[in-house]
């Protein structure tokens, strides 16, 4: 089986398949698509069954990074071939080619845009139509223990169930722009399903076959993680409806901190800022490296809601927002300006 599914890869990557990966395009053909569905279905006897009702819909991503050939999962979320995916599963490569159940056809893949802080990527496939599609979940209604499957694409078609071991966990990843460097996000899945390359990128469903993650390969032994719906469905539905991804910001990185590193630390849980962009509002308004960012407005930041996320999903450029921070345990409140940003890696 390991020998076949070489021979398949590299036939792929012999095909001619040539995309920059991280060289975004705009979107063609649009067509709308409902990402928010309130069907909630509790039942864990139907994880079978919502396994196989999403298989249709979830597709292997092969991609290529010097010397070696490698895939990993993504799913439809139109039935005109936009692909939502882990943006790890792509990061490096220099070809994209995606693989649908049922059809003995490769097809060519380009990158439509991505969020390495939420870790998102959209891909396009060309001359399709009438797929079918995943939706997302209510995000509201995760909880610790909830059943979950683990879907990968038709190259390996794997289905691993298991349960949301914990929520707003912030995980390290390997920048997908710079091997050399990480970066942090903010807000993930913890699940004991043990998620390999082949499955990461795919959708992480609950038993009533919607999406409430997307997976990201095993960290260590024992379980894996996934992108939560919550932080990445504004991020798709963006890039659905507009082809680019523009977020708000203050002009500055930040990395999160939780209850229990906050109480180590003796500071305010929230988000603490890394680096302040010298001509951004942040700085224009005072704030320096390591204040901690505890409220937007009358918004709480904190692990479940980190400061990239929240900016993603309840601000837009532009808007005049006041800042709530703690620098040396004193909370001071200033104001300023968000601007629009593509999110930097």
């Amino acid at each position: 089986m390991l020998v076949a599914a070489v021979v398949v890869l590299a036939a792929l990557v012999a095909g001619g398949v040539t995309l920059g990966v991280l060289q975004l395009q705009s979107r063609t053909n649009p067509q709308s698509v409902n990402l928010r569905s309130g069907v909630t279905i509790t039942e864990d006897s139907a994880i079978v069954q919502a396994a196989a009702r999403a298989k249709p819909a979830v597709v292997s991503v092969v991609t290529q990074v010097e010397p070696s050939v490698s895939a990993g999962s993504g799913y439809l979320a139109t039935s005109d071939g936009f692909i939502v995916t882990n943006v790890q599963v792509i990061a490096h490569s220099s070809t994209l080619t995606v693989l649908l159940v049922g059809d003995a056809k490769s097809h060519k893949a380009r990158l439509v845009d991505y969020d390495c802080q939420t870790g998102v990527a959209v891909l396009k496939i060309d001359q399709v139509s009438g797929l079918p599609t995943l939706a997302f979940a209510d995000p509201t209604s995760l909880v610790q223990g909830q059943v979950l499957v683990a879907v990968g694409g038709p190259l390996k078609g794997s289905a691993l169930p298991g349960h949301i071991s914990a929520l707003h966990r912030p995980v390290t990843v390997t920048d997908p722009v710079a091997s050399d460097q990480s970066l942090e996000i903010g807000d993930t899945i913890q699940t004991d399903a043990v998620i390999d390359q082949a499955t990461a990128g795919g959708p992480l469903l609950n038993v009533g076959g919607q999406v409430i993650g997307v997976s990201m390969a095993a960290q260590g032994s024992g379980g894996g993680f996934g992108l939560n719906t919550a932080d990445i469905q504004d991020d798709v539905q963006q890039i659905l409806s507009n082809g680019q991804l523009v977020v708000a910001s203050l002009g500055a990185s930040s990395t999160v901190l939780t209850q229990q590193s906050a109480a180590l630390a003796g500071t305010p849980e929230g988000s603490r800022l890394k680096v302040i962009d010298k001509a951004g509002p942040a700085a224009t308004a005072g704030l320096r490296a390591g204040d901690v960012i505890t409220q937007l407005d009358d918004v709480t930041v904190d692990a479940a809601h980190p400061l990239p996320l929240l900016l993603r999903s309840r601000f837009h450029p532009n808007q005049r927002v006041t800042v709530t921070y703690s620098r040396d345990n004193t909370s001071t409140q200033v104001q300023l300006t968000l601007v629009g940003a593509h999110p930097a890696c």
